[in-house]
């Protein structure tokens, strides 16, 4: 390769890893909670229609301290607690059963109920969505 030619490549190399990703664009759609037991899964579509990607952190359940919600995946073929989920930009992720969903521990005493449920993601923000607790 001739040195002009190597000198561009590296040029276009050190401008493509120094392109900062836009923000992210959050959207939630059809969050449902679902009571099993003590416990409620909860399901829905996370869109991101902005250019960065983003991450969901953690959530919480607004007003009900004693309702624990926790992040859910699969970990080596076993449903577990995860400390993430990764949102891609001009992506969508499904949180749906038997796959990623987020977990409402204690939420028994709260059939029927519509709950508030805070999303923490990292660069958007906090994202409060409602979800009926259902059977």
């Amino acid at each position: 390769m001739k040195p002009q030619r190597v000198l561009v490549f590296i040029v276009l190399l050190l401008l493509l890893s120094c392109k900062k990703s836009g923000p992210p664009d959050i959207k939630i759609k059809w969050p449902e909670a679902l009571l099993e037991g003590t416990d409620a899964a909860v399901f829905m579509v996370i869109l991101n229609d902005g250019n960065g990607e983003d991450m969901l952190k953690g959530c919480t359940v607004k007003g009900i301290p004693e309702v624990i919600c926790e992040l859910h995946g699969i970990v080596d073929g076993r449903m577990r607690m995860i400390r993430d989920i990764e949102i891609p930009s001009k992506g969508t992720v499904e949180l749906k059963p038997g796959d990623r969903h987020l977990m409402l521990i204690g939420a028994k005493d709260r059939l029927g109920e519509t709950v508030t449920i805070v999303l923490d993601f990292e660069r958007f923000g906090p994202v409060e969505i409602k979800a009926r607790v259902a059977r």
